[in-house]
């Protein structure tokens, strides 16, 4: 249960301080800094879940274990991406809630 934990706010905290530090970094080459968030908040879901779930391919190698009709460490990775991508998404819903940009 704590590894879960863990996994959503490293998704979260990933996509979340990305696109804030982005924002800084766009207001600093005087661009708009809330619409560049916004941009980054959803570019930054993929790399919220590969580094939530600590790589890739370790997490698709378990899944690789059903044909050995092993299911606990399938259950535990697909658990496992599944909180990762909560995580992301829900970093990416709360930077759009944060910034209010109207399109």
């Amino acid at each position: 249960m704590a590894q879960i934990i863990l996994t959503f706010f490293v998704a979260y905290g990933i996509v979340v301080g990305g696109a804030l530090s982005g924002g800084i970094g766009a207001f600093l080459t005087n661009k708009p800094p809330l619409f560049s968030m916004e941009l980054l908040a959803d570019q930054l879901k993929i790399f919220g879940i590969v580094g939530a779930l600590g790589g890739s391919f370790d997490s698709f190698l378990q899944i690789e274990k059903i044909l050995l009709g092993n299911f606990s460490p399938v259950v535990k990775q697909l658990a496992m991406i599944v909180v990762a991508f909560m995580g992301a998404h829900i970093g990416t819903i709360c930077v759009q809630w944060l910034v209010q940009v109207r399109s």
